[in-house]
């Protein structure tokens, strides 16, 4: 297709997510899939490192429960106004903006945004989407504070938002942890509302891992030049306990709760969420104290 040579630059771990996405029924994941040629770029690696496509695909229901449960954690928040950080090639705001009341925000680095806006409008041409005055991309790095300002220039104070991502802060260091959090305080006193995500991780859970998901890491690790899960936490008393310095009070609810209902586990593998389950954590942040220092 001749499209797919504009998305030649999308970097290879978002490629492999977007393949993984197409076992889903998550909206437009096969557009997404398709368009990116994420097929060649899984059929490529698995041949490149000697891999079985089961060593990859796996990762498939975590990436619906994940994307599912972040979905509904939004609907039952209330917030109509929604900030997406580090938002990749998930499309969440292209699917929740049918709701012409909700104001959806997705952010990401500029080298991404300018081939998603290209992703989106062939999308929405494909499946004639009218457009969306509701869904807006912005250049933000969630490590800028005047970056964070200006994408959420035109929510409304005073009215709740939702600060939403996946797949952001494993990346990150601990310093670069606290950074973001500290901005995300300030957005939150400025509007009220609730932090979503599923992204801290426990030391148990970072350490006790299968061979398909140490190959996983490896190969992000190559493709990004960050070594995931640097900022893990020890338990659950040491992130309350962070989060609670940080002016912040924490809720954990599990993803299978919030999103029952997976179609790529059975596709793929029976009984592979049994296994899962008790690491599928999403936590909802919510302010309750100023911070100084």
């Amino acid at each position: 297709m001749a499209m797919s040579s504009t998305f030649a630059s999308i970097s290879l771990t978002a490629k492999l997510t977007a393949y993984m996405r197409q076992f889903t029924d998550i909206p437009f994941a096969r557009d997404v899939a398709e368009l990116v040629q994420a097929r060649a770029a899984f059929e490529n690696l698995l041949r490149d490192r000697q891999l079985k496509p089961d060593d990859l695909t796996w990762y498939a229901p975590i990436l619906e429960a994940r994307y599912k449960s972040i979905a509904e954690m939004i609907r039952r928040s209330g917030a109509r106004q929604i900030l997406e950080l580090a938002s990749g090639l998930s499309l969440r705001g292209l699917a929740m903006t049918s709701d012409s009341t909700l104001h959806y925000v997705e952010t990401d680095l500029d080298e991404l945004n300018g081939e998603k806006a290209a992703l989106i409008a062939e999308i929405s041409s494909r499946h004639r989407l009218p457009a969306r005055d509701n869904l807006r991309m912005i250049a933000v790095n969630a490590l800028e504070r005047e970056d964070l300002a200006a994408a959420t220039a035109n929510f409304q104070p005073g009215q709740p938002i939702a600060i939403v991502h996946e797949g952001l802060l494993q990346y990150l260091t601990s310093t670069e942890t606290e950074t973001v959090a500290r901005n995300i305080h300030d957005l939150l006193g400025k509007f009220g509302g609730v932090w979503i995500t599923p992204d801290f991780s426990l030391k148990a859970d970072a350490a006790n891992v299968s061979e398909q998901q140490q190959q996983f890491r490896q190969i992000v690790t190559s493709a990004t030049d960050r070594t995931m899960y640097n900022n893990a936490f020890n338990d659950t008393e040491h992130l309350n306990a962070y989060f609670g310095r940080l002016g912040f009070q924490v809720e954990v609810f599990n993803q299978l709760y919030l999103a029952p209902d997976l179609v790529s586990a059975d596709r793929l593998r029976p009984g592979l969420l049994d296994e899962l389950k008790p690491r599928l954590r999403l936590w909802v942040l919510s302010r309750v104290a100023s911070v100084t220092g």
